[in-house]
Order: structure tokens, then C-alpha cells, then sequence
């Protein structure tokens, strides 16, 4: 498929949307996921011309509570993640995402938060001080959608694989932006985060990795929840 940047709504120089739902698109159906009739598994490729960048997730410690996000050479890190536990009485945010320390910067920089809730099924993101709700398509549906302020336009993150554990984030016709794949057998890597267009940097990268380590986040503690014997009830409310 031949796509230039203007095609994907994209900006040559900052890889970002500047455009709301394509213009096929009804008003109607702009907020159902696109992505539930879709064949687990199977992604629309990436546009030829752009050439993704590969994220690797991995954890710190023993208590899973912490990760850093490390660029394609495994080496650098690029952000760092801290988890609390989650509970009814636990603080807010959940989880905080952080550019590491610097020879410059002996304080790490907080590019956004997020706060899950017991009574609705939502997730609440700030990025660089911009709220996004993230909001369930369905009691049973796997699906989060909410409106991007660095893409323009509506997004979903959902769950695919054979155990949900992979995730993808798409846009309105289809188009994946970034996926997930998840490292189920590993103890020290999460797994790998593949942004479709390599271009994509600052508020969209940032967007993109605190919306995916949110989800991830809230899916592995619900099949946690599932597992303990919570099963579909605890599919609901957070």
C-alpha cells in the first residue's frame, strides 16, 4: 500500500494527525471500535514508506511495580514506569510514567499518569497536563477508546492474541499506530511495543506510551482479578 504522510493525516516533520475522523466516516459509527470484527492476530500493515520503531519493555525488581521502556538497542532507556498496587485505598495516580534522570537533570521529568476506578470503566490520563479519558467500548468488549490531542482524532486500544495479552492501538479506518506483543514467558521483559510510523515523537510518543502501559497495566490486573476467581464479573468496573 502507497501512503504518503498527508494520506495518514501525518506531518513529515513531527509525525502527528492534524485531522478528525476521516470524512467516510459517520458520525454514527466514529465511536464504535473498529477493530471488533477484526480477525485476531491480523493487522493492516504498516504503510510501506514509513519504517516502524521497536520499544522493548522491560521490568525492574521482583515485584513487577517497576519497568523501563528501552529504545531499539536494548540499551537506552527512554522512559520509566511505576506501578502502586492498585487497590481501593491506594494512592493516585496508579501509575507514572517518567523520562529518566540526566547528567542535566538529576530529577526525572513525569510525562503523564493514570488512575483507574472501581466504579466506572474508564482510565484517566494526563499527559503533559491534558486529560484524556479512555473509556470501555462495552461491559464485553476489550476495547478503550478516547479522543487523541496529539493524533486529532479518535483511537482505540484493544486486546488481541489467544489470551489478550497482545494489544494494538488503531485508528478509525483500521490503520494500527502501535502494538504490543507481549512476553508471556519471560520474568524480566514485558515485551515489545511497535510504533508503526518510526516519525512519531514527542506528545504523540508520549500519548501512545502512557495510553499502552495504562491498558497493559489494567488488563493484566483484570485477568489477575479473573484468575483469583473474580471471572466475567470483574470484567466491569476497574
Amino acid at each position: 500500500m502507497n501512503m504518503d504522510y498527508k494520506d495518514m493525516g501525518l506531518d513529515e516533520k513531527h509525525g502527528l494527525y492534524h485531522h478528525p475522523i476521516p470524512p467516510h466516516t459517520s458520525p454514527s459509527t466514529s465511536h464504535v471500535s473498529p477493530l471488533t470484527n477484526r480477525a485476531h492476530n491480523r493487522l493492516p500493515p504498516a504503510p510501506d514508506n514509513n519504517t516502524p520503531r521497536t520499544l522493548h519493555i522491560y521490568l525492574d525488581g521482583l515485584t513487577q511495580r517497576h519497568m523501563t521502556i528501552a529504545d531499539a538497542d536494548k540499551t537506552h532507556p527512554l522512559y520509566t514506569v511505576d506501578q502502586n498496587s492498585g487497590g481501593i485505598f491506594s494512592s493516585t495516580p496508579h501509575i507514572t510514567i517518567s523520562q529518566p534522570q540526566t547528567a542535566n537533570n538529576s530529577t526525572p521529568a513525569v510525562v503523564g499518569t493514570a488512575t483507574f476506578h472501581n466504579m466506572k470503566r474508564s482510565i484517566e490520563l494526563d499527559v503533559h497536563g491534558q486529560p484524556i479519558s479512555m473509556d470501555s467500548e462495552g461491559i464485553y468488549t476489550r476495547s478503550y477508546g478516547f479522543m487523541s490531542p496529539a493524533f486529532g482524532q479518535r483511537l482505540w486500544w484493544e486486546c488481541e492474541g489467544i489470551w489478550g495479552a497482545d494489544l494494538v492501538l488503531a485508528n478509525a479506518r483500521k490503520e494500527w499506530i502501535a502494538k504490543f506483543d507481549s512476553s508471556l514467558f519471560s520474568w524480566s521483559k514485558v515485551g515489545k511495543l511497535y510504533i508503526a510510523n518510526g516519525a512519531i515523537s514527542g506528545a504523540a510518543l508520549d500519548e501512545i506510551l502512557v495510553g499502552g502501559c495504562a491498558f497493559l497495566q489494567h488488563e493484566r490486573r483484570r485477568r489477575s482479578r479473573s484468575s483469583a476467581g473474580g471471572g466475567a464479573a470483574s470484567g466491569g468496573a476497574y
